[in-house]
């Protein structure tokens, strides 16, 4: 388990009480400290490919942006943005919120990963990132729920069988989505929910971080927005995506556009609003003519057969 064999700065083991998974109670010791972990894919020494791009991007945006990249801080420019959405996606996931056991694939600084841990559930998160997986634990220490963290790639997934595995934003990243896909329904409990979103087709290119240089892309609509050196990024339709889900054995119970009112093709229409006002807004923006298809995401639940 990493978080056990996690180090400080200077080599020495880091000597966390118990096992792993960790009491977040128990994460104190490693808050503020750059402490490393042992890496568990060699993929992640690579640089420089489509595969790569996500990851070369955060690490440049890691040296030039830190507050931008640290959502859950609640002094992040962005923070109130991030958890507008964050709390959209749980609306819609919400039957599945008090799931025991999270397998959060691509969990980052751990935007869903603390929701779980504050409901008390026992969270594995896995990051190719460790800047990110770094803060995730931070984050994470005197909540409730207990966590353990693992430097690797959804080619590479730590062993067990989970309740959830959650792939926020994760997915749309991989060009090999396919096999991912069929890594994470092997962690899946029969009966268990995979909880996903991913960048839907068009709404992108509307969005205040759309590319310079993809208006192609925006007009022609081939599914890839690659920006080298930057971002790597697979667009769906919803057919697309619900054909893909049912490939590899899962049914899909929900799949929902998202219009990302706080950061997406509407974004400078609202200004702030609840969760409430959002849920509202996103059921009109689906059944208008014109906005309709520029969903910025697709929010899915796709649920394991019982055996």
């Amino acid at each position: 388990m990493s978080l056990s064999r996690a180090k400080l700065p200077d080599g020495t083991p880091v000597s966390l009480p118990g096992e792993a998974p960790f009491a977040s109670a128990d994460l104190t010791p490693l808050r503020g400290v750059p402490f490393q972990l042992p890496c568990e894919d060699d993929f992640l020494d690579g640089t420089g490919t489509e595969a790569h791009a996500y990851l070369d991007g955060a690490a440049s945006s890691w040296l030039e942006f830190p507050d931008w990249m640290d959502v859950v801080d609640a002094e992040s420019p962005v923070h109130d943005i991030k958890a507008a959405e964050r709390d959209l996606y749980l609306h819609w996931w919400r039957e599945w919120l008090h799931a025991p056991t999270v397998l959060d694939v691509g969990c980052g600084v751990g935007r869903m990963t603390m929701p779980f841990l504050d409901r008390g559930a026992t969270v594995i998160g896995v990051d190719g990132d460790l800047g990110s997986l770094q803060r995730c634990a931070w984050h994470a220490a005197e909540r409730s729920g207990r966590l353990d963290l693992h430097w690797s790639s959804v080619h590479k997934l730590p062993p067990g069988q989970f309740d959830v595995v959650i792939a926020a934003e994760v997915l749309c990243y991989v060009p090999d989505v396919e096999r991912a896909l069929a890594a994470i329904v092997e962690r899946l409990k029969p009966g268990g929910a995979l909880l996903l979103s991913m960048e839907g087709r068009w709404g992108w290119a509307t969005a205040q971080d759309a590319p310079e240089g993809s208006a192609e892309e925006a007009l022609a609509g081939t599914g890839i927005v690659h920006e080298p050196g930057e971002r790597w990024v697979r667009t769906w339709e919803g057919d697309e995506l619900t054909a893909l889900l049912q490939g590899a054995g899962l049914q899909v119970d929900t799949m929902l556009p998202c219009f990302y009112f706080t950061d997406g093709p509407l974004e400078r229409t609202l200004g702030s609003a609840s969760l409430e006002e959002l849920i509202i807004w996103e059921v009109q923006a689906r059944k208008h003519p014109v906005w309709g298809p520029l969903n910025r995401m697709w929010v899915a639940v796709a649920v394991k057969p019982n055996d």
